[in-house]
């Protein structure tokens, strides 16, 4: 088999890299899955409402269903007494006053009942002075005017029937699945959950549980992307870790894709005499799509097209690995998962203190943000190098330090992109 050459890299910058794995994206199969086992998938179909909502005329609070024009000169000197003919709670019908005379009287009604027809306006009942008769007949006594309409939600008033209410590429949360509920569907169509193979690569891996040897650690960066593929909505196939060895890698490979829609890999991409991972990648059949993406830390960061399916290398250090994750991978699971929504959202923020970090190519380093006088902080994290981990355990967001030779300083505007929930 003939070997590609991936020693020139293809550099990309971090927007056309993005470009490139979003880019001609293949969607995946639509399936049908109930309303309960909708959470987190992506629609496949933009959804109409079936019916209207509210379904009928409905009252909006607890009081009596009267005409307007039956209040319009009640006054504290003159109130006018309107006969209660009926009681209507949640769940009956509005036809049990067919036959009677509605006007100059009045019915009870409770939150979310029907409200008949001919009555255009609800009191709410402590506005409403009840009283009974001798002869055991109810009635209400009202003050003042009341305006036509007041607390009746109209027919159709939230959602027209035939209104596009979810569009193709929404993820459902549940807002949505409120809304598919009250529009009284069951089911759904959805994409399929995407299938992402991740293998960790290198001789010093070993699984946590395992006793560590000399000169090994605990594999952290295939647990690290598992968990945040899962958050996206995707189904993850594990491996164990595979050691620097071209046969190795190679067969790891073959079978991820045999299996996955994606696969990830971490370690064994940079340009060492043990890192074999896009010489295995070429070997079977891989096409780079780039092979550097200009960004500190993760400069190596590769992505290869194999027919139909993509391989995206990640570095094996911790920040270097979270950084092709969020930026690069994140997007990709994201727009293969059916989502429209998939860029990076970038925020900006103030720097609490500077960056002595100069680099050739744009910086992206963890900090802490919070909000304060209207605007927002970015705190950068103490030990924030590339194989440190300590500085995940308050990071909440990615900043980007512009390129050159002077990093930031204090009180700079920069970008910074939400990894977890800001403070």
């Amino acid at each position: 088999m003939s070997v590609i050459q991936v020693s020139q890299p293809a550099a990309a910058s971090v927007a056309k890299a993005v470009t490139k794995l979003v880019k001609e994206m293949k969607e995946l199969p639509v399936e049908h899955v109930s309303l309960n086992e909708a959470a987190n998938r992506i629609l496949a179909c933009d959804m109409e409402s079936p019916i209207a909502l509210p379904p009928f005329r409905r009252a909006a609070m607890d009081g009596y269903a009267i005409q307007a024009a039956a209040a319009a000169r009640a006054s504290r000197e003159q109130p006018i007494k309107l006969p209660v003919l009926a009681e209507i709670r949640a769940g009956l019908s509005a036809d049990v006053l067919a036959n009677e005379d509605r006007f100059m009287s009045a019915i009870r009604i409770f939150t979310g009942a029907p409200v008949p027809d001919a009555y255009d306006t609800v009191v709410v009942q402590e506005m409403a002075g009840k009283s009974i008769s001798p002869s055991g007949e109810s009635w209400i006594q009202l003050d003042r005017p009341v305006p036509k309409g007041q607390h009746i939600a109209e027919l159709g008033e939230d959602v027209p029937k035939g209104m596009k209410l979810l569009y193709r590429g929404t993820a459902l949360r549940a807002k949505e699945i409120g809304i598919l509920a009250s529009l009284g569907v069951c089911e759904v169509q959805v994409y399929r959950k995407p299938v992402v193979a991740i293998i960790p690569v290198g001789d010093e891996l070993v699984l946590p549980g395992e006793p560590l040897r000399a000169g090994s650690i605990y594999e952290a960066n295939g647990y690290m992307i598992a968990a945040r593929l899962r958050e996206l909505g995707a189904q993850v196939q594990q491996s164990a870790p595979v050691p620097d060895c071209l046969s190795a890698i190679r067969s790891a490979l073959s079978e991820a894709l045999g299996t996955a829609d994606l696969v990830i890999t971490t370690g064994g991409v940079s340009v060492g005499a043990y890192d074999f991972v896009k010489e295995a990648t070429a070997e079977a059949g891989g096409v780079p799509m780039f092979t550097k993406v200009l960004m500190r830390p993760g400069t190596p960061t590769s992505a290869f097209q194999i027919k139909d399916k993509r391989v995206i290398c990640l570095s094996g250090n911790p920040s270097a690995c979270y950084t092709g994750l969020e930026l690069l991978v994140r997007p990709a699971v994201m727009r293969m998962a059916g989502r429209h929504d998939c860029r990076p959202e970038w925020l900006e923020g103030r720097l609490s203190e500077g960056i002595a970090k100069p680099s050739p190519y744009p910086r992206y380093a963890r900090a802490f943000v919070y909000r304060a006088d209207g605007e927002w902080i970015v705190e950068p994290l103490s030990g924030d190098k590339s194989g440190n981990v300590a500085a995940f355990a308050r990071a909440n967001a990615l900043v980007c330090l512009p390129a050159g030779g002077a990093g930031a300083a204090a009180g700079d505007e920069v970008r910074f992109l939400v990894i977890d929930r800001l403070a």
